[in-house]
């Protein structure tokens, strides 16, 4: 399969899926509490691969024990491991957030990322990307769906899975791949706001019909954009 080259018609065909998405889930709400950076950081460091529920109250427990991002950057990692016990992959994840704060840390000691609010999106990920544990796919949530609300898009394993059933995308891109690719498709005239309930849509089209092995495509608005759901390309599960 080649990737589309035509923006123009990439650009469009996004617009046609958005919606499709908006008319079939009427009832989906907008984001309504947008975090401060870092704070979204380490909620976005603490997601993957885990349900919000639980990243979320592993985030409470954070903020609980040692009230400031500061005071999390200093302690023991063991510590912090063991306060975030429950997402998975918890030591890592200890490791990564530690690092972020450390390299996040500013002038007066705190961490601190209002630095990226004159950046470009593109400089925005080049910096935030430099740090391990730090993937295009965080990269784009603190971005866009922290108070800094820039335009960039959050591409998870939902909305990759969905990208590459549609044909939008190469079978085994990496997230890296996957946002350099769609990114450039997003109609200019989207906000940033617009970009995240795009986001928000397409997962929610993940957890519910187009799942990793078994899909709805009767019920599924996207079906007659999809040549998978119109059975033109065949059917393999995508578990990432």
């Amino acid at each position: 399969m080649q990737f589309i080259l035509d923006m123009d018609d990439g650009s469009e065909r996004l617009r046609r899926i958005d919606t499709r998405l908006r008319v079939h889930f009427a009832d989906f709400r907008p984001r309504y509490l947008l975090l401060p950076p870092v704070s979204q950081l380490v909620m976005s460091l603490l997601g993957g691969q885990t349900y919000s529920h639980i990243s979320r109250a592993a985030h409470f427990r954070l903020m609980e024990r040692y009230g400031g991002w500061a005071d999390v950057r200093d302690a023991r990692v063991s510590d912090v491991a063991s306060v975030i016990r429950g997402v998975n992959h918890y030591e890592r994840k200890a490791a990564h957030i530690q690092g972020a704060l450390t390299a996040f840390t500013g002038h007066q000691a705190q961490p601190s990322l209002g630095w990226l609010e004159p950046l470009s999106v593109e400089e925005g990920h080049m910096r935030l990307e430099a740090v391990t544990g730090i993937g295009p796919k965080i990269a784009a949530a603190v971005l866009n769906t922290s108070t800094l609300r820039k335009r960039s898009l959050v591409i998870d394993s939902h909305h990759k899975r969905i990208l590459v059933r549609l044909g939008l995308l190469d079978h085994g891109s990496d997230f890296v791949k996957a946002y350099r690719h769609i990114m450039p498709l997003v109609p200019q005239d989207w906000s940033a706001e617009a970009i995240d309930i795009h986001h928000i849509l397409f997962k929610r089209l993940g957890q519910t019909h187009c799942r990793p092995a078994i899909v709805h495509c009767d019920a599924c608005p996207l079906r007659p954009l999809c040549p998978t759901g119109r059975g033109d390309r065949p059917f393999h599960p995508i578990y990432s």
